[in-house]
């Protein structure tokens, strides 16, 4: 054997063999984890989505009791003007239960995760209309001297609405005290429906 040859025969001797770089082992641990990725994006987009919506459930119950309890709101402003003395001790009586509510709810906002400088627009936005429609039916209630008849009807749609309200964020809540004030709330407000429901009826 000459030189080249040997030499050729120890260069063949000395490769080694390379597989394919992707084998077929490989190619399956890289699609799982990218679907392990994909898994975890997802669940943490719905978790993400699922907590903001809680979130918005408490901030409108936040919004709906302290805008109804206001001083300055529509509930409290016309609340004098009302001619029928057992319309007005309900109408009374129902501010005094929001005002409650609202002191208790306002007190435990943070332990419950909402930033009362960073309300969710939408909830604003719907809060906002909420108080605005209210007005305009009782100043327009006042010029065709119905207040009592339209006092009484929005007052028993407003407590029928914040009863289903707070059931939805008690149904959420975690946080025990926020729980015992929105039990208790809604009690009272569950008298005063019928109460308003009967002055209805009967006017």
């Amino acid at each position: 054997m000459d030189n080249k040859a040997y030499l050729d025969q120890i260069a063949v001797k000395g490769k080694v063999k390379s597989g394919p770089i992707l084998t077929p082992m490989l190619i399956k641990l890289i699609a799982a984890g990218v679907i392990a990725l994909i898994t975890m994006i997802i669940v943490g987009n719905v978790i993400s989505g699922s907590n903001e919506k809680v979130t918005q459930t408490y901030e409108r119950a936040y919004l709906r009791i302290t805008n109804l309890a206001n001083e300055e709101g529509p509930l409290s402003t016309y609340v004098e003007k009302i001619k029928d003395s057992d319309l007005r001790a309900y109408a009374l009586t129902l501010l005094s239960t929001l005002k409650s509510t609202s002191n208790t709810v306002s007190s435990l906002s943070g332990n419950i995760g909402i930033k009362t400088d960073k309300i969710s627009k939408t909830v604003q936005s719907e809060e906002d209309a909420n108080t605005s429609d209210l007005s305009s039916s009782f100043e327009d209630a006042v010029l065709t001297g119905t207040l009592d008849n339209v006092y009484a009807l929005k007052a028993y749609y407003q407590v029928t609405t914040l009863i289903a309200i707070e059931a939805e964020a008690r149904a959420k809540t975690p946080n025990v005290q926020f729980a015992e004030t929105l039990d208790q709330s809604t009690d009272g407000l569950l008298i005063l429906q019928e109460n308003f429901k009967k002055y209805n009826q009967d006017h």
